[in-house]
């Protein structure tokens, strides 16, 4: 059996650091490639589309998965239906900027609160709460650490800038192929109701919802390789 690709696209972080044992997961039914972003904050998503446009298959099938802030990217370029797209993934993640469950003030609010917080000085059991919840081990605080220290806050403030203003509905509307939208019910990040507007947007998208935390990825990987796995066997 021949593996198809799965063109992973990391969330705000850009590292695809913590993925590796999704990456495990699909195996071997799927040849799971991490694209990983260069650590700048003057590349926005115009320029990350490109930059993941450049890097596509050319000679296998494959599918696209947009994890958390990689969702507009994702969305944007399987709107365009290049040759060998077979599905498209959204894990915790949205067409149109999101909000945490009970957000009652626009979504552009948690951009501005992303400039004026001091991300580098945030304690990472606070930022591994936020994004594990109860599945924040220590094994896991300590892998966050790790990836945080190398982040540039520059970079992360401009990423949530972005996502906080972020509308891909018309791109969305556009897409052929088959959605997957994996959600965790523990999300503390994305709400419920990005899964719905990409619903009333999409109707034929389909929803996994999983035990866990807006880390679905990481939390859950078994989970999460075996419903991707199950929507497009091969």
């Amino acid at each position: 059996m021949i593996a198809v690709r799965c063109l992973l696209l990391p969330g705000m972080d850009g590292t695809g650091e913590l993925l590796g044992d999704f990456v495990a997961a699909m195996a071997p039914e799927f040849d799971a490639d991490i694209v990983r972003y260069p650590d700048d904050a003057a590349l926005g998503y115009d320029e990350l589309t490109d930059y993941v446009r450049a890097r596509l298959p050319h000679d296998q099938p494959f599918v696209l998965l947009g994890e958390s802030f990689s969702g507009p990217i994702a969305i944007r370029i399987a709107a365009a239906r290049p040759a060998g797209l077979r599905g498209l993934v959204l894990c915790a993640s949205f067409a149109r900027a999101p909000s945490p469950p009970g957000w009652l003030l626009p979504a552009s609010w948690l951009g501005w609160i992303g400039t004026v917080l001091p991300i580098d000085r945030v304690p990472t059991r606070l930022t591994a709460a936020t994004m594990l919840g109860a599945w924040a081990d220590d094994k896991w605080l300590a892998r966050t650490r790790e990836v945080l220290a190398t982040l540039d806050p520059a970079t992360i403030r401009a990423r949530m800038r972005a996502g906080s203003t972020a509308d891909e509905t018309a791109a969305l509307s556009r897409v052929a192929c088959p959605l997957l939208y994996l959600r965790g019910r523990q999300d503390r990040l994305v709400s419920r109701r990005s899964w719905e507007h990409i619903r009333a947007t999409l109707p034929q998208a389909k929803c996994v919802e999983l035990d866990g935390p807006h880390f679905l990825l990481q939390a859950k990987a078994v989970e999460a390789a075996a419903a991707i796995k199950l929507a497009f066997e091969t």
